[in-house]
């Protein structure tokens, strides 16, 4: 009999504004540290994903937002994992800022035009998966 498989969830959340997206830079965290990310973070047990992404965003970016203006633009799955769900909020309210500095070194408003290359892997292809409507991908950790 297969093993079966169990995975991690993780949501992320899409803060933009004038054509820029809200990014943190990890720090201290032991994975990915001195990359820039979305406010995210895991699914605890009993939680539903748009509360944990309300929640993310509250603890990372100080930010308050109603689960019903959470729009789902991108789902990945990387195998034996994690699923990640990635949410644009239409809207929030407080300003967004730094809200765990021993997480995170700083705060950024980024281009979309111009999103760096010391983006956290997955986001790489994320922008551009949402540009051309791609909802759903999957791979593998070389």
């Amino acid at each position: 009999m297969p093993e079966r498989h169990l995975t991690r969830t993780a949501v992320f959340v899409i803060l933009e504004q004038q054509n820029k997206v809200f990014f943190l830079r990890r720090a201290n965290t032991g994975w990915a540290d001195g990359m820039l990310t979305l406010p995210a973070g895991h699914v605890d047990k009993g939680d539903f994903v748009k509360d944990a992404a309300v929640k993310e965003a509250k603890e990372e970016a100080c930010v308050d937002i109603d689960p019903n203006d959470l729009e789902l633009v991108h789902v990945d799955y990387i195998r034996d994992e994690y699923v990640n769900f990635y949410f644009r909020a239409k809207k929030w309210t407080g300003k967004p800022q730094l809200g765990e500095p021993h997480q995170a070194s700083e705060a950024v408003w980024v281009d979309l035009s111009a999103i760096p290359e010391d983006v956290t892997p997955q986001l790489k292809r994320l922008f551009q998966q949402i540009r051309e409507g791609v909802l759903f991908s999957e791979f593998a950790r070389e």
